[in-house]
């Protein structure tokens, strides 16, 4: 950690900056597929025990209350442990419903510590959601892959929580290359007596840190979308793969919630927005947060080829129940754009991507790669961590380093994914992207 900062104002800065909410560095779990115990030493983390309530009283003060305040989600170098072994939780969030009484809070929690005798308390919050992070069947998958000393508990919580009504979305970190995809199944099958609001299954990404056996390889992610694509039309809820792996901005639907406003309104997973509102969309971000924002919008899509519309019933600022992947913002794509333009005034920019997003950020820039500007895409992989990881915001200063020496080309500035660095410009490693400035004698830019 470094000594110049202070615990409180990491996180202050986290609270602020992102509205999540770290109460607990404690787990109480041990899952095999846990990042956390394999990280080498050079890795910056934070980790705090359990918070003070008083200092949790003074972190709430800096939640913005128009957003949902996340608490138990790991999205930064802090980590973030079980919630629900925090011994002042409940009244924790009973502050939280106190001092901001509309905002909507969303927990992550492995289900193994919260009694299904408290769900009515949370009950009387709402509004809230639960991410339970079921990743099995049964209570035996659970003490094999997460050593759950309470593996019952989660297949109790479970029925309690459709039974008082409380939404939750469930997940899996896929260990399907050690348990096969039957244990994947019979989740599924567990999961469609209790339906969530969705699930997704996470390709476990494991670093070449990680015991050999752990590993699994790239390709292994091409069957598991297989497979669960096959599966899907088995179940009513929606099941995702995480990452995405697209390849353009088309702002495609990938699933729709059971009886949500999206469903309501005739779209279907496949579909591809258009317009709204009469106004053209230029992602998949963009479509999602123009519908959210909207009241009844006009909806222009493409189904297999043919040009519809629809008006979806619902209000301003609410959830539409549409399912899509992460791609770029609107003002992602602006200074994109921008910055390509301007490469045609002898300017020599590079762009690094990760190996997700490589695709539809050459093909977004495609116009700008010809001899009239001065533009290059380039790929990097997560050499420092290796293993089947690749996903940007596990690239280090390292990792564009090799990238940018391997493609052997004169640049004055550089494009990065803003993701790889904290609030201070750090990456993984604690290293500052001044680095790649001082290596190039170039401009950084962060999108």
């Amino acid at each position: 950690m470094n000594s110049k900062r202070s615990k409180e104002e990491i996180l202050f800065k986290t609270v602020k900056e992102n509205n999540i909410l770290p109460i607990t560095s404690i787990c109480k779990l041990n899952c095999i597929f846990c990042s956390h115990k394999n990280n080498p030493s050079e890795i910056e983390t934070y980790s705090f025990g359990h918070l003070e309530f008083d200092l949790i009283k003074k972190m709430i003060e800096f939640l913005d209350p128009e957003q949902p305040v996340f608490i138990g989600e790991s999205a930064s170098k802090i980590i973030e442990g079980e919630p629900f072994v925090h011994p002042d939780i409940y009244k924790i969030l009973n502050y939280i419903r106190q001092r901001w009484p509309e905002i909507e809070i969303k927990i992550t929690s492995s289900g193994s510590f919260l009694q299904p005798e408290k769900v009515d308390l949370l009950k009387k919050l709402e509004p809230l959601e639960l991410n339970i992070s079921l990743n099995g069947p049964a209570p035996e998958e659970r003490v094999f892959l997460m050593n759950d000393t309470r593996p019952d508990n989660v297949f109790k919580l479970i029925p309690e929580l459709k039974k008082q009504r409380i939404k939750f979305d469930s997940s899996i970190v896929s260990m399907h290359h050690l348990k096969g995809c039957n244990y994947l199944k019979r989740t599924f099958d567990f999961l469609e007596k209790y339906p969530p609001q969705s699930l997704r299954v996470f390709f476990a990404g494991f670093s070449g840190f990680a015991d050999e056996d752990l590993i699994i390889e790239k390709s292994g992610y091409y069957k598991l979308n297989n497979f669960i694509k096959q599966q899907q039309k088995y179940y009513s809820f929606p099941i995702i793969i995480e990452p995405q792996l697209i390849s353009s901005l088309e702002a495609e639907i990938n699933n729709l919630i059971t009886n949500s406003a999206a469903q309501a309104a005739g779209l279907k997973s496949g579909d591809i927005i258009s317009k709204i509102n009469q106004i053209d969309v230029k992602s998949r971000v963009d479509a999602f947060y123009k519908i959210k924002a909207a009241k009844n919008p006009e909806i222009e899509f493409i189904r297999k080829n043919k040009k519809l519309k629809t008006r979806m019933l619902k209000e301003e600022n609410k959830d539409s129940g549409l399912i899509m992947s992460y791609d770029l913002t609107l003002n992602q794509i602006n200074k994109l754009t921008a910055y390509a333009e301007a490469s045609k005034k002898d300017k020599n920019t590079a762009v690094i991507a990760s190996i997700p997003a490589y695709k539809f950020i050459k093909k977004m820039l495609k116009p700008y790669l010809n001899q009239d500007f001065n533009l290059t895409i380039l790929k990097a992989n997560n050499l420092f961590f290796g293993g089947s990881i690749f996903a940007a915001g596990l690239l280090c200063n390292s990792d564009l380093i090799q990238t940018l020496r391997t493609a052997d080309i004169k640049v004055d500035r550089i494009i990065l994914p803003e993701i790889i660095y904290d609030y201070y410009g750090n990456d993984l490693l604690g290293n500052h992207y001044s680095e790649l400035e001082d290596e190039f004698e170039a401009e950084i830019v962060l999108i």
